[in-house]
């Protein structure tokens, strides 16, 4: 089910702190935040919830849990339903309504950006209007309505408490940046959750999503929006439209005896890797590598990644004990596109990569989502 959050308080979606006396949120919501977010609020609504309680899963004792309790208190709650069903409930992330993620392939003219945006695989490393004197860089982000998007955001000076003496502690100031409330087209976030219907949400009032939702921030509703359908057809088209145009190109360098396709991240992909940076590894082995962590079929060999990765220690508030910090992770960055080439079908591509849930793990919280990228860079 397609969903859209409307936030009727500033939202702190937390990111990667780069000053002890500065946040600023990151401008998506991440499935696994707005899990949390659902699963406080079923939490908060239960009243045979135990914050004592421990529950034994998969080996691993956890805290904040939920699950159906079957107890007296579950025959006339209203989130029954929503509760027996928590765990298979599929997120996916949040993005601006109407935006699209500029892949990495993307670039933009360095003298004048209205000049509009390029694509590395479909076209040469130079502005369309400029020509060969126009020089052009990388282009990050989101687009919308062929125009560069940014998300409003609002910056907040606050004081820190003492928790001592419950007054202003002296000489330290911290600044947020937070998330800007909802308002006329701005700032209305839309994604999925699969295995939601609308009896669910109508018992959903109000959520809580991010950072520090106890003094008022991520006050949001949710409702349901329509959706297009996808037609298989006009997805095949794009496919062959794109294998021919990429074989056409010369700086491309394409073999004609394989079919090309490429795929866009839309969410960061969550990959369970180690890698042994003491040591050189060429081109082929980096390929080789990426092609195992990401457990696609050798019959799609990857020709080229376009991909930036990252570091990430998110908390695990569902532990026990006092520390509450997940193991580090490495991240595909969203937008990252990835250029395939095959023997197999057109049609063979299409019903392989349908099948899949999504690349690397914790697919069901949104990580690792893809979409099939066309060489442009709107939708």
């Amino acid at each position: 089910m397609k969903l859209r959050l409307d936030f009727q308080s500033p939202v702190i979606l937390g990111g990667r702190k780069t000053a002890t006396n500065y946040i600023e949120s990151i401008d998506y919501i991440q499935g696994n935040v707005l899990r949390a977010a659902l699963a406080k609020y079923i939490l908060n609504n239960c009243i045979e919830f135990n914050e004592n309680e421990t529950v034994d899963v998969n080996g691993v004792n956890k805290k904040n849990w939920v699950y159906y309790r079957d107890r007296e208190g579950c025959q006339s709650c209203k989130l029954k339903g929503l509760c027996k069903k928590f765990s298979s409930l599929k997120f996916s992330y949040f993005y601006p309504e109407g935006a699209d993620i500029l892949p990495l392939t993307a670039m933009v003219c360095k003298l004048d950006e209205s000049h509009g945006y390029i694509d590395l695989l479909t076209h040469k490393r130079e502005c369309t209007i400029c020509g060969k004197e126009g020089r052009v860089e990388a282009a990050t982000g989101y687009i919308k309505d062929n125009k560069k998007y940014n998300v409003k955001k609002m910056f907040l000076t606050k004081t820190e408490i003492d928790n001592y003496t419950r007054t202003a502690r002296d000489g330290r100031l911290y600044s947020v940046v937070a998330v800007s409330e909802t308002s006329d087209n701005r700032n209305s976030f839309t994604g999925y959750i699969y295995g939601l219907d609308k009896e669910d949400l109508e018992n959903i009032k109000e959520l809580r999503v991010g950072k520090y939702v106890s003094v008022g921030y991520g006050k949001c509703t949710i409702e349901p929006i329509c959706e297009e359908n996808k037609d298989r057809q006009d997805m095949l088209q794009q496919l062959e439209s794109f294998n021919n145009r990429y074989k056409s190109l010369s700086f491309n360098n394409a073999d004609e005896k394989f079919n090309y396709f490429a795929i866009k991240l839309t969410s960061d992909a969550m990959l369970d890797v180690n890698i042994d940076s003491s040591k050189y590894m060429s081109t082929e082995e980096y390929i080789k590598l990426w092609q195992d962590v990401l457990k696609i079929d050798k019959k799609y060999q990857i020709c080229k990644m376009y991909c930036e990765s990252f570091n990430f220690r998110g908390f695990d508030l569902s532990k026990t004990g006092t520390d509450i910090r997940e193991e580090p992770v490495v991240m595909m960055e969203k937008g990252s596109v990835i250029l395939f080439k095959t023997q197999e079908s057109l049609v063979n591509v299409l019903d392989y990569f349908e099948k899949l849930e999504g690349l690397g793990e914790e697919n069901e919280n949104g990580f690792g989502d893809f979409v099939f990228y066309f060489g442009g860079v709107s939708k």
